[in-house]
């Protein structure tokens, strides 16, 4: 003996059902990448916070105050915020947020390791000189 029954229609609809009446209704979600990110202003003010108070315990760590050109000392502040710059200007999306971190970590690095770089670019100037022989004593 077989019976057959209605299927009967429960009286929540479904997660899914829902969702899509609700696309329906307001039509194509816009995508989330381009969707506008709210907190976008959190990681360049926090990098243009950071930088001159890294590069300036990297200078005091190093020693540079006393040794240093002026002119590297200013680069020194100044690169970071070249590097912080396109972070403020970019466009305000959840797409940009990973660019707009990836900039302020190079900002970091920068006021960090600008005497490394310093030092790097002398010692190779001064390497190529000595071993091309266009030096004078």
């Amino acid at each position: 003996m077989t019976s057959k029954t209605a299927p009967t229609a429960s009286a929540a609809p479904t997660a899914s059902a829902d969702r899509a009446d609700r696309a329906s209704r307001t039509g194509p979600a816009a995508p989330v990448a381009d969707a506008p990110d709210a907190r976008w202003w959190v990681v360049p003010l926090v990098a243009t916070v950071l930088v001159p108070l890294l590069s300036l315990m990297t200078a005091v760590a190093s020693d540079l105050f006393a040794d240093a050109l002026p002119v590297f000392l200013v680069g020194w502040f100044v690169l970071p915020f070249a590097a912080i710059v396109p972070a403020w200007c970019l466009a305000r999306t959840r797409r940009r947020r990973r660019t707009r971190i990836d900039l302020a970590v190079v900002a970091c690095g920068l006021a960090v390791g600008y005497p490394w770089l310093i030092g790097t670019v002398v010692w190779t100037i001064f390497l190529v000189m000595l071993l091309t022989g266009n030096y004078s004593a």
